[in-house]
């Protein structure tokens, strides 16, 4: 058995540090018992040795553990006093440092990494230690790696949005070693002075920008971006709407220079140098054709990834090809899946954190799909028989067809990855693929490439290149468009959890397994692609190949632990009976999602920031929400009123999810976000009544939802009464079920919640109230609280918001009730169920910070 698992002997190693660096993300900080666990086992495994006794047990043991403490510096560092992390939220700083990285622009604005030196307040200045990232906005300074810059800010800390489904951004940062991020102004950031180092790493920054501003002399705008992100890693220039495009088509990958380039590079070169080497009789009688071509490819494959920026993911492209390249100077044949498993062993070694990166799991997936999936339905050696006999349209049919298989493969492999990341599959990928790979790949980039070589040569035959590359890609830009454009191009998804990503894996292993080992059945192949004759070909034909009935046992408990997995989730959603309530951290703004008994849901605004091309909330924050729990229709859209902190998260769920109505108040405001939803309605035909011809009062399988507020008349009234601004005729939902009732009065203010009263009375009477206008004082009179009689109330709001919500009066007033307190900014998300009878609370994130022992967990309330 132990032979068997060290067969292939990197992969149980590989699994073994990849099993610990999972651990040692969930459970860190317990460095001290892994020590001890590899002196041990280092010295079972020495006594082994000397006893000619197996000691494969153990060295698994010693690369789990070496996973385990690998990956600590990055998830338990050891900061020292001095660390930014000990300054951050703490008020404005002048900060000094030196840029670290060089900076990126995009949006109008500029991101860069700052290694801070000094920060200073009050007439005195000190020492600290570690990075942060800064936002330049405005009137944008010239800015290099190594400039020296000092400027005044706040330094705010990393922070999640804490939702579930949420993407860990923290844990983003940590990995990258940033601890803090900064906002400030070009016109008043300081350059001290600039790096007069012209080290390596600069003259390579100042060869990207002479070979930039010679892709600037060619082609349009969009055929210039495309190929400095094809050829120099510089993506900033390419739209989103390019990108969007380039993603529909299924063909996203060809933006981001990872293995797909980096091996297009390899292969050619080494076709290349193969064909030169065979031209000298001397590589020919020693055999050192493919050596010599496998040595002399790496020069090209490191000098694309230097020229691309080297980023993380052209790193790990790049060693992985290298381990490939190198196994060509060993004379026994290399076994593909054993020699991908050392690459990605390898670069876990050197980054630990890599495992976590979408761009590593997407490339060493893919790869491993497209191998195991040739080797289980496509064999060479059959192929190859008779091949004299073949014509050239057959062998071209051949190997467009192994192409295809190539692209299924991959494209199926890394299908629950994109799923789970993107939430968003290209129906037509492989035909898209099939025409673009290629064309970009086998053209584009390398004439672009040969441009720039030849550039210091020269510059005519140089433009003739780019150009060419140029006009080649501009075709390719047209059959994306074309191909992004059709209506089934591609489909929004949910998303997967990692429960139903491993069983997709497992069953799509049963399954290849299955067909590969009938194939080779039939065939009489054995399982390393050699014949069978004789007596061993009579008992492989009458036994097969031990393995398919385990494979169909194991795809049998895959499909039953499947549909158990469905029917989890048709009952979650469908065929519950309580009512839930999920209050969502958006920062500074407001949005609530309501699940009804049945599976309708309403969706209470969407929160938003002022502009959507910096942060998308609804992108970002409120779509993997919905797609983690499986929702991809909204019955109801409630827009409270159209201010950019509730209306702007909104745009993209109305276009991007099956939205069947929309409920407004009938205000128009004069902004663009506005409009644009209102486009968006109009485009996907998407009921909106008049605000008039709103029901006020609906019951859906027991729960009742309320319009209470504004009255009818209320656009006529704000012509004489100035207080009625937009956040006082915001629409005031109750929601009751049972014994229980929700009050959202989105942003309204004194002068609403006086004519409130007046209209409900005691109507507005509600268990749990979500705090008006984000616990501004201008809200939450004492008259509005008393006939509320709330038990709970909750505050949406931003971490540390510039408007100081919630304001401490209103606090006052809460706990003065007896209320108790949640809050998005320090509880995260707060998800509410209730039966009618009892009510539960639960914080994405339990907090003690607010001096109310009731803000635990769970907390229960019964009135």
């Amino acid at each position: 058995m132990t032979d068997r698992i060290f067969s292939r002997p990197a992969i149980p190693l590989l699994a073994s540090i990849i099993s610990g660096i999972i651990l040692g993300s969930l459970l860190p900080g317990y460095e001290i018992p892994a020590y001890p666990a590899v002196l041990l086992c280092s010295g079972i495994i020495i006594y082994n040795i000397l006893h000619d006794k197996t000691s494969s047990f153990f060295i698994l043991i010693i690369f789990f553990a070496l996973g385990y403490l690998l990956i600590q510096p990055w998830v338990a560092p050891r900061l020292p006093s001095s660390h930014i992390t000990h300054f951050t939220d703490s008020g404005r700083w002048l900060i000094t440092g030196e840029i670290d990285k060089n900076p990126s622009k995009n949006n109008n604005r500029l991101k860069l990494i700052l290694r801070i030196e000094t920060l200073g307040k009050d007439d005195r200045s000190f020492s600290v230690t570690g990075k942060i990232r800064v936002t330049v906005f405005g009137n944008i300074p010239e800015l290099y790696v190594g400039d020296r810059i000092s400027f005044v800010s706040k330094i705010r800390s990393i922070r999640n949005f804490r939702n579930p489904g949420g993407f860990d951004y923290e844990r983003y940062m940590k990995f990258k070693k940033i601890w803090g991020s900064a906002y400030v102004q070009g016109s008043r950031l300081a350059v001290l002075n600039r790096n007069p180092d012209k080290g390596v790493y600069r003259l390579i920054e100042e060869t990207r920008s002479k070979i930039s501003a010679f892709i600037d002399k060619t082609g349009h705008g969009d055929q210039k971006s495309i190929l400095k992100a094809l050829i120099t890693g510089d993506k900033s220039g390419v739209s989103k709407k390019l990108r969007d495009e380039f993603n529909r088509a299924g063909v996203g990958h060809l933006l981001a220079i990872s293995g797909l380039h980096i091996g297009i590079v390899a292969t050619s070169s080494f076709m290349f140098f193969q064909w030169l080497l065979s031209r000298f009789s001397f590589f020919l009688w020693n055999a050192w054709t493919k050596k010599g071509a496998a040595i002399l490819s790496l020069f090209p494959v490191f000098i694309y990834g230097l020229i691309s920026g080297m980023s993380p993911s052209t790193q790990r492209a790049v060693i992985m090809v290298t381990v490939f390249l190198v196994t060509f100077l060993f004379e026994r044949e290399h076994d593909l899946i054993n020699t991908l498993a050392l690459a990605a062993m390898l670069i876990l070694v050197i980054f630990p954190p890599s495992l976590f990166s979408i761009s590593f799991q997407l490339s060493f997936i893919a790869v491993f799909s497209i191998i195991y999936g040739m080797s289980m339905t496509y064999n060479s050696r059959i192929s190859d028989r008779n091949i004299s006999n073949k014509t050239w349209l057959f062998k071209a049919l051949e190997i467009l067809f192994s192409f295809i298989l190539v692209s299924i493969f991959a494209i199926l492999g890394t299908l629950p990855i994109v799923m789970h990341y993107f939430n968003q599959v290209s129906l037509i990928g492989v035909f898209a693929n099939l025409l673009l790979v290629p064309l970009i790949g086998f053209v584009v980039v390398p004439l672009g490439l040969f441009s720039v070589f030849l550039y210091p040569i020269s510059i005519s035959g140089a433009l003739l290149f780019i150009n060419s590359s140029a006009a080649v890609l501009g075709y390719a830009l047209d059959i994306v468009c074309f191909i992004a454009e059709l209506p089934f191009a591609a489909i929004k998804t949910i998303t997967p959890d990692f429960f139903e990503i491993g069983c997709y894996y497992v069953l799509g292993w049963s399954i290849l397994r299955l067909i590969g080992l009938r194939r080779k059945k039939v065939a009489g192949i054995d399982g390393n692609g050699s014949s069978i004759s004789g007596d061993a070909g009579r008992r492989f034909q009458k036994n097969g190949v031990p393995g398919r009935k385990t494979a169909a046992i194991v795809a049998a408990i895959v499909i039953v632990a499947g549909c158990a997995d469905a029917g989890y989730w048709l009952y979650n959603r469908l065929w519950r009976d309580d009512l839930r309530i999920t209050i969502i951290d958006v920062g500074q703004g407001s949005s609530a999602l309501i699940e009804l008994p049945g599976g309708r849901c309403v969706l209470i605004d969407g929160g938003g920031f002022s502009d959507n091309a910096v942060f998308d909330v609804g992108e970002r924050i409120i779509a993997p929400f919905l797609w983690s729990k499986k929702i991809k229709t909204i019955d109801t859209i409630i827009l409270s009123h159209p201010n950019t902190d509730h209306l702007n998260g909104l745009l993209y769920i109305a276009r991007h999810f099956n939205v069947k109505r929309v409920w407004t108040n009938g205000e128009v405001a004069d902004i663009n976000s506005y409009r644009m939803f209102m486009d968006i309605i109009d485009e996907n035909n998407i009921y909106m009544p008049e605000f008039k011809d709103i029901q006020r009062m609906h019951e859906i399988k027991g729960v009742g939802i309320k319009i209470l507020y504004p009255p009818d008349d209320y656009i006529v009234k704000r012509e004489k009464e100035k207080w009625r601004n937009l956040n006082n005729n915001s629409l005031v939902i109750k929601i009751e079920f049972g014994s229980k009732s929700f009050l959202f009065p989105g942003d309204i203010m004194a002068g609403g919640e006086r004519e409130l009263v007046a209209i409900a009375g005691d109507e507005l009477e509600s268990t749990v109230l979500i705090a008006p206008h984000h616990g501004s004082r201008t809200s939450s009179t004492e008259l509005f609280l008393k006939k509320i009689k709330p038990e709970v109330v909750i505050v949406s709001a931003g971490w540390q918001n510039r408007f100081n919500f919630p304001h401490p009066t209103v606090l006052k007033k809460f706990y003065k009730l007896g209320c108790r307190i949640f809050r998005t900014d320090i509880n995260g998300a707060l998800t509410i169920s209730t039966d009618g009878q009892s009510l539960k609370i639960k914080p994405f994130e339990p907090a003690t910070d607010l001096h109310r022992p009731a803000c635990h967990c769970e907390a229960r309330a019964g009135r």
